[in-house]
């Protein structure tokens, strides 16, 4: 008996210590952007698209021990392999897209955080820019650790979207049913909402992220198990947590037909009919995924920049010398501040679209990560088996099918 409680307690001390990079990667996929994605998503379609959760939640899971799998054993970041496997020129190409995508999800989960303070009455003008310079100087000064238990401490406010969706007093029998039973018909409109859905919890950002943290945090080959049992862990809070949110509109918004276009507009439209305190959480929510959507994302591209291009990178490192990796983390921040303060400009308008990319560009990260993780080269005994493959594969050619029907209803209106 006491050799198994020694045993265990020294798994469950293992467990904690490399947890983090799994859960926070996977719940940061629900940044402010997604969070206004899940809202008008359900706001549209109701419970019909919840259909897509479980494949993704499965499809979030395995990319997501790939990618970190791939990080473990070759102790790389995913960018420096693509720079080393496929040279400068690819490394560019495929930086300035992460960089140009990453900076709209800043900007979107700035502007989600701008429109969270005006719920509560607070003067964006005066806290959001606090808030950044805040954010950007904790994480300039603390220590790895330290940042760490932040971002879960973060993670841990969105448990605000479950007591909304409980206040919502919603069909549970239809909520759940739906998750495997399809309702309504597949069109044009119903692919393009599933693929901006998938796009803002599959990420590109979130593959480049999870591999340079991994690598960040020192997770050794022995440990793979650990790890991996934490992304699986990490893939299913997300989506449950995605569950409650949509569940909370699906139930109130959709039921009553009103038409909104951010999740802040669904915030104020749930008071109505779940209480003025669900709608509160459902507000506090949004702020602080904001805050931990505008870091993450930004951290990636502060990483993938480093590892591309061969500069020093660590959140264990200082300003002087990180000091390029730090200033990628700045600007991305700033842009992102000064263009969710300009009057009049409705950032969460190209939400869908800006999501849609992300969603769409998935097969070119899978591309990748089928490469790397089957290179005996690389990854030794730690290669893909053929369920893995077979999910990335099919997964990027249902993808790239569903984007074409999508952009087609679109442009033609269908």
């Amino acid at each position: 008996m006491q050799y198994w409680f020694h045993k265990w307690k020294h798994r469950i001390f293992i467990a904690l210590a490399i947890a983090g990079p799994g859960l926070i990667t996977a719940v940061a996929d629900n940044d402010a952007a997604g969070v206004s994605t899940y809202s008008m998503a359900a706001a549209t379609f109701g419970y019909q698209i919840f259909i897509i959760l479980i494949p993704m939640t499965i499809l979030l899971a395995v990319t997501q021990e790939i990618g970190a799998r791939i990080a473990i054993v070759a102790e790389k970041g995913l960018a420096d392999l693509i720079r080393e496997r496929y040279g400068v020129r690819i490394a560019i190409v495929m930086y300035g897209l992460l960089f140009f995508v990453n900076l709209a999800v800043v900007i979107m989960n700035v502007a989600g955080i701008k429109a969270a303070l005006s719920l509560f009455g607070l003067n964006p003008t005066v806290f959001l820019p606090a808030i950044i310079v805040g954010l950007f100087f904790f994480v300039v000064l603390a220590s790895y650790s330290i940042v760490e238990r932040f971002f879960l401490v973060l993670v841990a406010f969105f448990g605000t979207y479950i007591v909304s969706a409980l206040m919502a007093k919603p069909d549970w029998i239809q909520a759940t049913q739906s998750l495997v039973i399809p309702h309504g018909p597949i069109t044009p409109r119903l692919l393009y909402v599933g693929i901006a859905v998938l796009g803002t919890t599959i990420t590109a950002w979130g593959q480049f992220f999870i591999n340079s943290y991994v690598k960040d945090k020192h997770i050794t080959t022995e440990h793979l198990k650990y790890n991996r049992i934490e992304i699986y862990i990490g893939a299913i809070i997300t989506n449950t947590l995605t569950f409650f949110l949509m569940v909370a509109v699906a139930a109130t918004i959709f039921t009553h037909n009103i038409i909104i276009t951010d999740a802040a507009q669904a915030a104020i439209a749930i008071r109505p009919f779940a209480g003025d305190f669900a709608g509160l959480l459902f507000g506090a929510g949004l702020l602080f995924a904001g805050m931990l959507g505008c870091v993450i994302v930004a951290l990636t591209t502060a990483y993938a920049f480093s590892e591309f291009f061969g500069y020093s990178g660590s959140l264990d490192e200082t300003f002087r010398k990180s000091r390029l990796f730090y200033t990628t983390l700045l600007i991305q921040l700033a842009i992102g501040t000064i263009v969710a303060l300009m009057p009049n400009v409705s950032l969460f308008a190209i939400t869908l679209a800006a999501n849609f990319v992300n969603g769409a560009i998935l097969p070119i990260i899978f591309y990748f990560l089928y490469q790397f993780a089957n290179n005996e080269a690389i990854m030794g005994v730690y290669t893909n088996n053929k369920i893995q493959n077979w999910l990335l594969v099919g997964s990027a050619i249902i993808i790239i099918f569903a984007s074409f029907l999508g952009i087609f209803g679109q442009v033609l209106g269908w």
